[in-house]
């Protein structure tokens, strides 16, 4: 059976850094979308290391299968120069539960990662982990 997409997000590049703004929940059809329109981002990313800052709010919660393919893909990306991650857990839904299930993928994925509550915190550790390539500016 095919399900509608649940999910939205938007995605932007800026220096070597990913930026992701989504709004679960989320399935499996929406982590298939959301990797197709992750390419044309990660294809102007990988010729070097990059990182990512993602920003979740309200019920960022995904299914099992969403969760498996998210995984997926963050092997993927890391597989394409993907170093860091920073997740902004400001207005989530249920912290604690989406918190656990991303440490999940990231953790499977091999991804070093961290959670902040605002974009300048994230930013911030970002440039401090990865000083070698400068980012951008902390706001």
């Amino acid at each position: 059976m095919i399900f509608k997409e649940h999910g939205v997000f938007k995605v932007s590049v800026e220096a070597k850094l990913l930026f992701i703004d989504a709004t679960g929940p989320f399935n499996e059809e929406s982590v298939k979308y959301y990797n197709k329109a992750l390419e044309s981002c990660i294809r102007q990313l990988e010729a070097s290391p990059w990182n990512q800052i993602v920003s979740f709010h309200k019920m960022s919660i995904f299914t099992p299968e969403a969760e498996n393919r998210l995984t997926e893909t963050l092997v993927e990306r890391r597989s394409r120069g993907l170093i860091y991650c920073a997740v902004i857990l400001a207005d989530v839904d249920f912290k604690s539960s989406v918190k656990e299930q991303m440490s999940r993928c990231y953790h499977s994925a091999g991804v070093e990662h961290q959670y902040f509550d605002s974009m300048a915190n994230a930013k911030e550790w970002i440039n401090r982990s990865s000083s070698s390539l400068p980012l951008t500016n902390a706001q």
